[in-house]
């Protein structure tokens, strides 16, 4: 079993509590406060201008295509191989077929009367 590692300097002060911190999670009034505390945090946001927003959009959009385009480029080459490979095991597993003289002719069986039942 682990021992416990004691701190050197006496036991911790506990942590002030955070304002607005309440037991029961709900913090300070439940939803309708969570929505206003959400509102002033999304006051405080500094939003980017639009020519800043369009080129940022464009970065991202650009750096998906080019992203897509690499994986699928490297999908279709490791599609390529694998499927190069699979072809090339079953040609090489798959043997020869014998030469035979003729065809051995085979007849059809024989058709049975179905039994019948008396009374």
């Amino acid at each position: 079993m682990a021992k416990a590692r004691i701190a050197q300097g006496g036991p911790r002060q506990p942590r002030p509590a955070l304002p607005g911190a309440g037991s029961g999670g709900s913090g300070r009034g439940g939803p309708v406060g969570y929505l206003r505390g959400v509102w002033e945090e999304l006051k405080k946001v500094v939003w980017p201008a639009r020519d800043e927003l369009l080129r940022m959009t464009g970065i991202v959009i650009a750096t998906v295509i080019i992203f897509a385009a690499l994986v699928g480029g490297a999908d279709y080459l490791l599609s390529l191989g694998v499927k190069q490979a699979v072809t090339q095991q079953v040609n090489n597993s798959t043997p020869a077929p014998a030469a035979t003289t003729a065809p051995v002719a085979t007849s059809a069986p024989a058709a049975t009367a179905a039994p019948t039942v008396s009374p």
